[in-house]
């Protein structure tokens, strides 16, 4: 069982390192090991940098002395604190999912070749809540998904009301750039399905409004074509409802 890796050099790390993430031995025993874990740590995080980064949309993170930039896309309220996703080292679909519950962190971070879990440990030392971080080398995983096409992003809108409604849609690529704006007006009945938007794997955003008044977001991942999956589909539904106008359904194959 291997404790760290080498993927960057002290210089570069001396650089990059916001000091959200600091090493720390603790006794042996004190945590268990699984045989499942290729690479594993134990760390202090500093909960209070994490939120400050994470709301500023740009962290930076040193897990298992590998330096990853992270760009966060949403955030919101999640039981007990705060969730963020985003991506990592500059590519969508590099999968990042963050929750700060107080002093405690839980977190998912993917990079090309490496998937890391960081969760905390019931080990207190000097009053500050010791973190685990777990690696796994998923490089044979992420040659094979290469090989998938990406499944294109699309939506429908479906009037199942018995007026006529108007819905004006943008959409945003994880670069927060918008790359489709269009608005329609359905009849009674009346189902409109999406040309492909989008080919970028990761998040998009969509912002929706309704009979020109109120405007609302949505997001949906696309993911590559693989056998365990597909991209999150969106249908926005007008519904005969005077308390609740539409109802969103998202499906992922």
């Amino acid at each position: 069982m291997k404790t760290e890796t080498d993927h960057i050099s002290d210089s570069d790390k001396a650089i990059h390192d916001t000091d959200i993430v600091s090493k720390i031995d603790v006794e042996s025993g004190s945590i268990d090991i699984s045989d499942d874990w290729d690479y594993y740590e134990t760390v202090f995080i500093d909960s209070d940098k994490l939120n400050v980064s994470s709301g500023e949309g740009n962290i930076n993170l040193t897990l298992m002395d590998n330096n990853i930039d992270i760009i966060i896309q949403t955030s919101g309220k999640r039981p007990g604190g705060v969730g963020y996703k985003g991506f990592a080292d500059g590519d969508p679909e590099y999968n990042v999912d963050i929750t700060i519950r107080e002093e405690e962190v839980y977190a998912s971070v993917t990079t090309y070749d490496w998937m890391y879990n960081i969760v905390p440990t019931n080990v207190v030392v000097d009053g500050k809540i010791v973190h685990l971080v777990t690696g796994y080398d998923i490089l044979d995983t992420r040659t094979i998904e290469e090989n998938y096409p990406v499944d294109p992003l699309t939506f429908e809108i479906i009037n199942e009301d018995k007026v006529e409604h108007d819905f004006a849609i943008e959409v945003y690529d994880p670069y927060h750039d918008l790359i489709f704006n269009e608005s329609y007006s359905l009849q009674p009945g009346e189902t409109i399905q999406s040309p492909e938007i989008s080919k970028e794997p990761g998040m998009h955003r969509y912002v929706y409004t309704l009979d020109n008044n109120e405007t609302f977001t949505e997001n949906a991942r696309v993911e590559r074509l693989a056998e365990l999956g597909s991209s999150q589909r969106v249908s926005f539904i007008f519904i005969d409802d005077p308390e609740h106008q539409m109802m969103i359904s998202i499906e992922q194959a």
